[in-house]
């Protein structure tokens, strides 16, 4: 059953009910961001197929929930004998635990030194000790009368009125530099102020900040904050926003079309291209 629309906040929303959600998200304006065809066809074509695991998904969850729920690891996680899990022990201890995600050491030790690297952030500690995990948004957008939405990691609460905002990243890489290239690459500019204008307007109350807390999947596990600067988040905010009358545009239409009406004439990356000059 489709869920009415009410904007606001949702607290304790299941995540696959979340993902079902027809309101566009942050993820959903990348795909857009490709082309309004490939966006049907990964959110809202009937045909579509069922989304499947990503490569280091199962590691990024076990680190967000040790980092923004450690209480509720063991609910969701059990750690398993160090087996192949081609095994037939390992796939009876696994139909054994079938209210539970079965996991193994190295991954469970892997996730709580993550955690710990997070919370020892100058600061971030105050920030993940007080607030809530897993927030849902929704809002219809005020020049496109779009239905949206978003989910951050955490929501801290400062004072009654204001809020901080934190997602957790996991890479290889933590450094600045590499953190940087990572943002262009996946559009965080745009995530960073989407969330902040969403959750604001769904709230009612004022973001003071958007922080990302990177942290490498290898030992060390290494861990950095990143915020961005004004001028980053206005860019995120400017093509969100050309998403967003895309989106509304193709909504009206009922067209999605994909990458270009025609032939592209193209030119090689100026670093390719070799003349007689």
């Amino acid at each position: 059953m489709k869920r009415e629309f009410i904007p606001g906040i949702v607290e304790g929303l299941d995540i696959a009910a979340y993902h079902a959600m027809e309101p566009i998200s942050k993820s959903g304006l990348d795909s857009l961001d490709l082309s309004p065809a490939i966006f049907w066809a990964r959110h809202r074509d009937p045909l579509r197929p069922a989304p499947k695991e990503k490569a280091g998904q199962l590691e990024g969850n076990l680190a967000h929930c040790e980092i923004l729920e450690p209480g509720e690891f063991n609910n969701r996680y059990v750690v398993g004998p160090t087996l192949n899990r081609n095994t037939k022990a390992w796939k009876e201890f696994v139909e054994a635990n079938a209210g539970r995600v079965a996991i193994q050491s190295d991954q469970s030790e892997a996730a709580r030194r993550q955690a710990v690297s997070v919370w020892s952030l100058p600061d971030i500690g105050d920030v993940l000790a007080n607030g809530m995990p897993e927030v849902s948004a929704f809002w219809i957008d005020d020049e496109t009368g779009s239905e949206c939405r978003c989910r951050p990691d955490w929501v801290h609460p400062v004072g009654d009125d204001k809020v901080i905002l934190a997602d957790v990243k996991t890479y290889s890489i933590a450094s600045p530099g590499e953190f940087r290239r990572q943002v262009a690459r996946k559009r965080y500019d745009v995530q960073a102020a989407y969330y902040s204008d969403g959750y604001a307007k769904a709230s009612g109350k004022e973001v003071l900040g958007f922080i990302f807390l990177a942290v490498e999947t290898e030992w060390p596990f290494a861990a950095n904050a990143f915020m961005l600067d004004e001028e980053s988040i206005e860019s995120g905010r400017i093509k969100y926003r050309e998403n967003l009358r895309t989106y509304a545009e193709c909504m009206r239409t009922e067209k999605w079309p994909g990458y270009s009406t025609g032939i592209d004439i193209i030119r090689l990356p100026q670093w390719a291209l070799i003349t007689e000059e």
